[in-house]
């Protein structure tokens, strides 16, 4: 991806699971300047040790519901606005969070680049969206194109404050695109797994937790709906390709499609966990359920993919042989 070379990159939510390994992979290229953003100092310096001192590398400490206040000198090519709240405890708990994390941070990334655009610079937005943007109101497993946002959940479930802004994010970012001719575009992600050197608290990092302490994985239910999962160094990919390729005010799902056996329920996931642990390191873990589910699966949602893969996008590993990945990983690093 050394068409980035010379280029300076701003990555919001730097120290999430998709924001680090953006960071990453910017530096791997050697000749990129990477501006690392997120809240906790902490964890900025912590996480990325090996890039303090690098003259490619910078950290921004603020939250990203602040106006974004960079070096009078530095102008952004790229924006990877990564930062938001995504684990259910603040998506049902702390709405809010998810609301200014979602719109005011979004609106202050569109203003740095309608800046730097006055002053002579242009730069390109790419928009982190989600799967939830469709909704799922079908009662049998559905594959969904770009076009596809003419159904959405309902507005008393939990998790409205997340979906919900999502879809207004994409339309705040395409009104700066018409109105103020922003250079946008946008990744509709899937759920996204593998390594991150601060695990989230979603169930995928929790099984793996379980795992290396040999402790039992318990969920409340089989026959959970399937999703579909896209394994991080995947989901990179998919984001540079459409940041450098996808055209000014589209939208791209960045999904497995489902291939590989990457369309799999929360369940199957946490059973391909313990069975690989298993075999990987003689563990003996087991996947026990409080209730366990006689009930045909609910419907689950599959992004189609092919608009990424006319730009040259592939997914080449299953789920069970990324999940080995991960789980070696996490077992080196430890």
């Amino acid at each position: 991806m050394n068409d980035f070379s010379g280029k300076t990159v701003l990555v919001t939510g730097a120290t999430g699971l998709i924001g680090s390994n953006i960071v990453d992979r910017f530096m791997a290229i050697g000749d990129v300047k990477v501006i690392a953003l997120a809240r906790n100092k902490e964890k900025l310096e912590k996480g990325f040790s090996d890039y303090i001192g690098n003259k490619n590398f910078d950290m921004v400490i603020q939250d990203i519901c602040t106006p974004i206040n960079l070096a009078k000198n530095i102008k952004v090519d790229y924006i990877f606005h990564a930062a938001g709240e995504m684990t259910g405890e603040v998506i049902n708990n702390r709405p809010l969070e998810v609301i200014d994390a979602n719109l005011t941070g979004t609106r202050n990334c569109l203003d740095l680049l309608h800046e730097q655009k006055k002053a002579g610079h242009d730069g390109r937005l790419v928009l982190f969206s989600s799967v939830t943007v469709y909704g799922n109101n079908s009662n049998t497993d559905r594959t969904v194109k770009e076009k596809d946002t003419d159904i959405a959940g309902t507005l008393d479930v939990p998790y409205a404050a997340y979906a919900e802004t999502k879809r207004m994010s994409e339309v705040l970012a395409l009104s700066y695109c018409r109105q103020h001719d922003i250079d946008v575009v946008i990744a509709r992600l899937s759920t996204v797994y593998g390594y991150t050197r601060f695990p989230p608290n979603t169930a995928f990092y929790e099984f793996i937790k379980k795992v290396q302490n040999n402790e039992d994985i318990v969920l409340k239910s089989s026959g959970l709906p399937r999703r579909d999962n896209i394994y991080i160094d995947d989901a990179v990919n998919g984001m540079l390709l459409i940041c450098k390729k996808g055209a000014k005010g589209e939208a791209y799902n960045i999904s497995s499609n489902g291939d590989l056996g990457n369309f799999a329920a929360v369940d199957e996931i946490a059973e391909t966990v313990a069975k690989v642990a298993n075999e990987m390191y003689g563990k003996n873990v087991k996947v026990q359920y409080e209730n366990q589910s006689t009930k045909p699966r609910g419907a689950g949602v599959k992004l189609d993919n092919a608009k990424l893969k006319r730009l040259g996008f592939t997914v080449k590993l299953s789920l069970e042989k990324r999940i080995i990945e991960t789980i070696r990983r996490y077992t080196t690093t430890q």
